[in-house]
């Protein structure tokens, strides 16, 4: 397998503008760490986005052992990945500036609590994306969470976060109505939901949550629909 050299593309790219994302919540199970490597995955391969995934969930570093087991499971090959770095509190800073100019996207992936990675890893962070379902307690949850970084992200005159989005993970087409009116609700609070949804497919969590093999071209816009949300994804991060 091959990893692009840093040092060549420093010279190609020299004027890259880097975005920082991540999807995050504030409590686990949401989908973050799916649609993190999903949406790494598929930058890099579909999108031809440079890309590095930075797993901060530590100690478990459940997206850097994920990489070695996906790997162990292909074999030799010569397909290029995008690196997947582990950091702590410590080494975050230090690796945005050793990959920041260099690539197109440094996607984070916290821990699924507020806690002291999550808090001080949000500093660096330009576009958050918070998934969540159709669930009472979860959608309590990321209401507080939305006016936590508001208050202490948004309003800071020396931020460097840009938007927090809100988005529907798991969207069921049986249910519309009602993800409609949590969705009308949340705006009145003035909580803005994206355009696009994530569809309940079991399949992301299957098959696709992999960090080498992207989704198949033929599936992108049909049975799994996520094309729409990544471009949606991209175009919020250019502002």
């Amino acid at each position: 397998m091959t990893i692009w050299s840093y040092d060549h593309m420093i010279f190609k790219s020299i004027y890259m503008e880097t975005k920082i994302i991540s999807c995050t919540g504030e409590k686990g199970g949401c989908g973050k760490t799916t649609l993190n490597i999903i949406l790494a995955t598929n930058l890099y391969h579909l999108y031809q986005k440079k890309v590095v995934l930075i797993d901060m969930d530590n100690p478990q570093y459940s997206v850097y052992k994920k990489r070695k087991r996906d790997l162990r499971q292909m074999g030799p090959t010569e397909m290029p990945i995008f690196p997947v770095e582990r950091a702590t509190v410590e080494t975050l800073e230090s690796l945005i500036k050793r990959y920041y100019a260099t690539v197109d996207f440094i996607i984070v992936d916290f821990p699924g609590n507020l806690n002291e990675e999550m808090v001080r890893g949000l500093l660096y962070v330009e576009h958050i994306f918070i998934p969540f379902f159709l669930d009472e307690l979860e959608i309590d949850s990321t209401a507080v969470f939305y006016k936590t970084l508001e208050r202490n992200y948004l309003q800071n005159e020396n931020r460097v976060l840009r938007s927090v989005n809100l988005f529907f993970n798991r969207y069921e087409l049986v249910k519309v109505n009602k993800f409609d009116t949590v969705k009308k609700t949340l705006a009145k609070a003035g909580m803005p939901m994206m355009e696009q949804v994530v569809m309940e497919r079991t399949v992301y969590r299957e098959r696709y949550r992999n960090t080498l093999i992207p989704i198949p071209p033929t599936k992108e816009n049909g049975e799994l629909g996520l094309k729409r949300f990544m471009e949606e994804v991209i175009k919020i991060s250019k502002n």
